[in-house]
């Protein structure tokens, strides 16, 4: 009698658990958070001063060259991921020159690009 009780009861907790782990991870996935609780992005970043780290270290200009494209990659995926999460980006959008001109020239939301 009390086998049945226990064995119920274990079947119960284990489904149970089973169902908790589905929830938890479907959390995950749709909020973008990985195992740690950090955003994929952040993960990205990481990966991308690892790269950076790695490009000091790095013996050889074919060695340093190879990190930083690394590197800027990851930042490039980061941003990309941002994007995808619905955030906006943290990162500035890069100033450009007109032709024949040394004033930069920041995008403009009215004209598509303008002067400063």
């Amino acid at each position: 009698m009390i086998l049945d009780i226990l064995a119920v009861l274990f079947f119960v907790l284990s489904f149970s658990l089973i169902l908790w782990i589905i929830v938890e991870r479907r959390r995950d996935v749709l909020h973008g958070l990985s195992k740690r609780g950090m955003k994929q992005s952040d993960l990205y970043r990481q990966n991308a001063e690892n790269c950076m780290l790695m490009a000091e270290a790095a013996q050889g200009k074919r060695a340093y060259n190879r990190y930083k494209l690394m590197e800027l990659a990851w930042l490039a995926l980061a941003e990309e991921q941002d994007w995808l999460d619905g955030e906006g980006s943290t990162v500035a959008p890069p100033l450009r020159r007109q032709k024949g001109n040394d004033v930069p020239v920041e995008p403009s939301p009215e004209l598509g690009v303008g002067p400063l």
